[in-house]
């Protein structure tokens, strides 16, 4: 519901709602994300982290501060790429991937080794890059050079200039630091379902600068295959986040875990779904996209091997994702503009919820 509610609101409006119908449900909630923003808020709040508070670049240089999850018990750091290299942080007049960085990530990155952190959850959704980590690179102590041997400029624009990598210079601890790659995409890094043609528009990208970028890709790929020893480009998720984890997996040994899966995974879910009798989950907009591989599906899917029944509610509804609920619903109540229908979104999903509370009523009685 990014826009309009977190993920503790909806689950909020969504109890407050059944309640009104009957106080005799017993509910539980449990608020989730899939690696993009509100990951490390779902996290820190359901596993008593707290937050980092930290001076980080945003994707246009300027110094900004940041946060990042902390669960010290087990020394994990929760790190959302929107926190330092969100789209959020930029004005659409701003957009421009050809100088956007993800520098801003690197730091976050290593501020959390700083702190003694042995393992790092990435939620990379949100991105404002396609710079295929160049920035975060660069701050992680990588040096990319061209082919005089200067350092190449951050940014988009940079892909196409990369001759050589060194690594002489990167940060201690980044070894011995577990990186897991939070996303909900499968896309890879080229092609047309790839970093460029999928993600690029949304990032500001003319059809001029998505040409470049694909030059510039192809130029990477190759330099960074060379010097990694892997074949990094046909790897499902390698192009979410403007390639952020070609990099990451190339040399820092990184995986990739569905976003949404690994959450469930963290937060015991499953077990509770095998008690309960029905699950209620959504977002923004239920469609194809919802399909592959997003919170809802995922949990859908989690709901029927436990044998319960699951509904979805969005905020807009397709037909093409109804195959993976039992029902979805959408909580606009009429006609009206996004923006109305965004800012009454927690009282819309609280009057759907009555109305379903008050039908579940009926089949108690019955």
């Amino acid at each position: 519901m990014k826009g309009s509610m977190s993920a503790s609101d909806f689950a909020n409006a969504i109890a407050d709602g059944l309640l009104m119908a009957n106080k005799s449900f017993e509910l539980i909630k449990r608020p989730l994300a899939d690696g993009g923003d509100g990951t490390a808020e779902v996290l820190v709040n359901a596993l008593g982290g707290t937050f980092v508070r930290v001076k980080v670049h945003d994707p246009l240089g300027r110094i900004i501060e940041s946060r990042f999850g902390w669960l010290s018990g087990s020394r994990c750091a929760v790190i959302e790429m929107a926190e330092a290299s969100g789209l959020k942080l930029l004005e659409v007049s701003e957009l421009n991937p050809m100088i956007a960085t993800s520098r801003g990530t690197g730091e976050l990155i290593l501020e959390a080794i700083k702190l003694g952190a042995k393992k790092i959850i990435l939620g990379i959704g949100g991105s404002a890059t396609v710079d295929g980590g160049i920035g975060m690179m660069k701050a992680l102590g990588f040096r990319l050079i061209d082919v005089n041997g200067k350092e190449v400029d951050e940014g988009g624009n940079g892909l196409i200039q990369i001759a050589g990598i060194l690594a002489d210079s990167v940060k201690n601890g980044l070894s011995d630091c577990e990186i897991i790659i939070a996303s909900d995409v499968t896309n890879p890094l080229m092609g047309e379902n790839g970093a460029v043609e999928v993600y690029g528009p949304q990032k500001g990208a003319t059809r001029q600068m998505m040409n470049d970028l694909t030059l510039g890709f192809r130029n990477y790929l190759t330099v960074m295959e060379q010097f990694s020893q892997k074949n990094i480009g046909e790897i499902a998720g390698s192009g979410a986040a403007g390639g952020i984890s070609v990099p990451l997996i190339g040399f820092l040994n990184a995986r990739m875990m569905s976003g949404a899966s690994l959450i469930i995974d963290l937060l015991g879910i499953f077990n509770e779904l095998k008690n309960c009798d029905l699950v209620i989950t959504g977002e923004g907009c239920i469609d194809l996209q919802t399909c592959q591989g997003k919170g809802p599906a995922v949990i859908a899917q989690a709901a029927r091997q436990a044998g319960v029944r699951v509904i979805a509610f969005g905020g807009s509804i397709k037909p093409e994702a109804s195959f993976l609920f039992d029902g979805i619903y959408s909580i606009t109540d009429g006609p009206s503009s996004l923006n109305e229908a965004m800012n009454n979104a927690f009282n819309l999903t609280k009057y759907l919820s009555f109305e379903l509370g008050k039908l579940l009523r009926t089949f108690q009685n019955d």
